[in-house]
């Protein structure tokens, strides 16, 4: 997948899992991006914001294992 940041582009493997809320009419995600020390390095220095495959995420924290666990949405 691809990652898109303010600090540079990244080729990263996601697994996410989605649904729509029906509050709200969204669809959202969570999921966990594989380790990967440049992008855990970014999160653990601030960066919240990203696009993953075009979808708006945020990154949340690095897991014990070097994972980042990210939420979206898209309208």
């Amino acid at each position: 997948m691809r990652l898109e940041t303010a600090h540079g582009v990244f080729e990263v493997r996601a697994v996410l899992a989605g649904r729509v809320e029906p509050v709200d009419g969204r669809y959202h995600c969570d999921g966990r991006i594989a380790p990967d020390e440049r992008v855990a390095a970014l999160v653990r220095t601030g960066l919240r914001e990203a696009r993953l495959d075009g979808l708006a995420v945020k990154l949340t924290e690095v897991d014990p294992w070097g994972g980042v666990l990210v939420r979206g949405t898209r309208p």
